[in-house]
């Protein structure tokens, strides 16, 4: 969740970090993990494999979190739930209703491969 621990996980020789803050804000006032990534990924970015995860509910957050920096995008609490809810078939509903949007959201702004989508196809407020 710093540039200080993802340079640290650099000199140390890691070859992936995971910007998260490990399933929700647990204080009041804290950033969330797309908050913080494009520091990240301005101080470490092709030093280190940069993955995030947290908050991530749509093929949409997934376009987002790719064209701020990330190198991969981690789900885990909805795919989760899809599986109580409706076992093999609601993962497999859930990657797919994911990927339809992600394709949707690529169109939407011109890219063709993943490499495409970049900074510039979204906006940045503070």
């Amino acid at each position: 969740m710093t540039v200080h621990a993802a340079e640290t996980a650099v000199a140390a020789g890691a070859d992936a970090i995971v910007v998260s803050n490990h399933g929700g804000r647990v204080m009041d006032d804290t950033p969330g993990t797309i908050e913080v990534l494009p520091e990240i990924v301005k101080a470490v970015k092709g030093k280190i494999t940069i993955l995030i995860d947290g908050g991530i509910r749509s093929g949409n957050d997934i376009f987002k979190c790719l064209a701020l920096g990330a190198d991969g995008v981690l789900i885990g609490r909805p795919f989760a739930l899809a599986c109580v809810k409706g076992g093999s078939e609601g993962v497999t509903a859930l990657a797919a209703k994911y990927q339809d949007q992600l394709k949707q959201a690529m169109l939407m702004t011109g890219c063709h491969t993943i490499k495409d989508i970049t900074e510039e196809k979204v906006i940045v407020t503070k």
